[in-house]
């Protein structure tokens, strides 16, 4: 009998212990089955944000995160923050906290980066443009100077090369000229000379008689200008 009672006990723990376990595992395959992933929904409009998470199943709290304001039209607001965030894994039923901004305030931020950058961008293409302008007009300069100076190389080249051939015509010239005869040189009076009159000097062949000359007397030189015997 006592051996009956134990095969009994034995029998009923064992059958509690698998039923328990079993239990166990159900649980867990459930809580497993009840997960859901949370999926990123940063930038959405509100609507679209809510409409995807409550498909899955999760809850949605948003709050205006910048001026703390009501939310009354869901899709003028922006998401711009979740809690938990994305890829997290939570039960379904659990709630996402959404940090919201007005829709319209990204717009503009976006507008204005959009005009920042169309600014610096033509800035930019301002700037390439008056650089590639000067440098052309700095080329069009060195080459103009060029010019000027290969002219006014051209021109002095032509300047020697005509004085060149005046010199070598005027040489030519002066070479075909017949060289002057001679001239002799009047013979010398005596030094203590004196003649009686131009007749005299002439035949003496010392006419006309120079002032200081040896010959030379004022008797001679009639209109006293320092020379007798001159015609």
């Amino acid at each position: 009998m006592k051996k009956t009672l134990t095969l009994v006990v034995l029998s009923g723990l064992l059958l509690t212990g698998c039923s328990g376990k079993a239990a166990g595992n159900a649980t867990a395959v459930a809580a497993v089955a009840d997960a859901v992933t949370v999926p990123g929904v940063m930038g959405m409009t509100l609507d679209r944000a809510t409409d995807q998470l409550e498909d899955l199943g999760l809850k949605v709290e948003a709050v205006d995160t910048v001026d703390g304001k009501s939310i009354i039209v869901d899709k003028n607001w922006q998401v711009t923050s979740q809690d938990p965030a994305e890829g997290a894994s939570v039960a379904k039923g659990s709630t996402v906290h959404l940090g919201v901004g007005k829709a319209a305030d990204k717009a503009a931020e976006d507008q204005a980066a959009a005009d920042k950058a169309a600014a610096e961008k033509a800035a930019a293409e301002a700037a390439a443009a008056a650089k590639a302008a000067a440098e052309k007009a700095a080329a069009d300069q060195a080459a103009a100077q060029l010019v000027a100076e290969q002219a006014a190389a051209q021109k002095a080249a032509a300047e020697q090369a005509a004085a060149q051939q005046a010199a070598a015509q005027t040489a030519a010239q002066q070479a075909a000229k017949p060289a002057p005869a001679p001239v002799a040189p009047a013979p010398a009076a005596p030094a203590a000379a004196y003649f009686g009159s131009c007749a005299e000097a002439k035949a003496a062949g010392a006419a006309p008689l120079f002032a200081g000359q040896a010959g030379y007397r004022p008797a001679l030189d009639r209109d006293k200008d320092g020379v007798a015997c001159e015609s």
